[in-house]
């Protein structure tokens, strides 16, 4: 598939062995491992969070972490001569951008997971929230000749409404592993999974909402809370005037996918996504969801066929009723719907970009890169 002296250095705050490791980490991990076995030289620039190694192969890829994200920032330009990479990507999944492309004349691929801006206020004070949102109004003058690949068409629109050129934009849908969520034998009765986040603009909080209406329908219906965050004390606090809820903390995959297998339900109330992955994991499972209408969210949802989106949470019940009834047809069909999706195709499209990324390097007058 590729050329075996394709050097990749992939920028991120995290690895997915982080302990913070979400969603955007199991997805580097997915695609970097394939390049790896395409035969890409493959280099992971991360953040420690204290307890891992400074260096690592993990999954094909040479991982180096740096004691901080301020350090990690400070010595990029260092991280990109001593690689020496034919493609950089600079990952935007923690809202700081590398600014590789000031720092070396390399191609640079912005993989931009969402807009911050939708989602900052309330996560960070507001001088640091400001200069984020103003980060990336800058992304043009920053990444002036860059390929940017988000995994919506939501996304792709507000790279456009930041100034970014249509044909610099690629969208490449993620994958999901489905021999790791799969579906399994639903529970007795109606259950309900929460997994996308303990953090403020994700609204864990209002699964409890959901909880309370699905028991007025089925007094048996029991909701799930899987995860940690910030927020996670203050839905603890909450959901102690209701029955039949669990927090699990941070399980393993084998235990997430074994939990949003048996449920019947799974909710996601987000202000805002780039693309769901909690969403289509579940889908693989043959879970449905039901999700709170948001940029992002309700494309996935919707265009998929994985679930139902709801204008408030008014409308709860009706969807939770509309799917309980009738929950073996909706699992095959999220089900049937997941199976188009899946790492493999994903990192062949990445594998075809990127080395059409270093093509267009080489063909440029030979210049002192550093």
């Amino acid at each position: 598939m590729a050329g075996k002296k394709t050097r990749v250095l992939w920028l991120n705050h995290r690895d997915i062995m982080h302990s913070r490791a979400g969603g955007a980490e199991r997805s580097i991990a997915e695609i970097s491992s394939r390049l790896a076995r395409s035969g890409f030289q493959v280099s992971l620039y991360t953040v420690n969070d204290g307890i891992l190694k400074e260096h690592e192969l993990l999954h094909g890829s040479n991982v180096h972490r740096a004691p901080s994200n301020m350090i990690a920032h400070a010595l990029v330009f260092k991280e990109i001569k001593d690689t020496n990479p034919d493609v950089i990507i600079d990952d935007m999944a923690h809202a700081v951008p590398w600014s590789s492309s000031i720092f070396s004349k390399k191609p640079v691929i912005v993989f931009f997971r969402h807009l911050h801006a939708r989602t900052i206020n309330g996560q960070l004070p507001l001088p640091q929230a400001s200069i984020i949102k103003l980060l990336e109004r800058m992304y043009t003058f920053i990444y002036p000749n860059s390929v940017f690949v988000t995994e919506s068409e939501s996304s792709a629109f507000d790279l456009e409404r930041i100034g970014i050129p249509r044909n610099r934009i690629r969208v490449i849908p993620p994958g999901v592993d489905h021999s790791l969520f799969r579906p399994m034998p639903k529970t007795k009765y109606p259950s309900i999974v929460y997994f996308s986040g303990l953090r403020d603009y994700k609204r864990p909080w209002l699964s409890l909402n959901a909880l309370e209406q699905a028991q007025k329908i089925n007094n048996a219906a029991s909701l799930k809370i899987v995860g940690s965050g910030p927020t996670l004390e203050k839905v603890k606090e909450a959901s102690a005037h209701y029955k039949n809820v669990a927090f699990t903390g941070r399980v393993k995959d084998r235990e997430l996918s074994a939990i949003i297998a048996k449920s019947w339900i799974n909710l996601n109330l987000s202000t805002a996504e780039g693309f769901g992955y909690s969403i289509l994991e579940a889908a693989s499972c043959g879970t449905p969801t039901i999700a709170l209408d948001a940029y992002g969210v309700s494309e996935t949802v919707q265009k998929y066929g994985f679930g139902i989106v709801i204008k408030d949470m008014h409308e709860f019940g009706t969807a939770y009723e509309e799917i309980s009834k009738d929950i073996k047809a909706w699992s095959i069909k999220v089900r049937n719907s997941a199976k188009k999706f899946s790492w493999e195709k994903c990192a062949r499209e990445w594998v075809s970009l990127i080395e059409r990324e270093k093509r267009k390097g080489s063909e440029r007058i030979n210049k002192k890169v550093f």
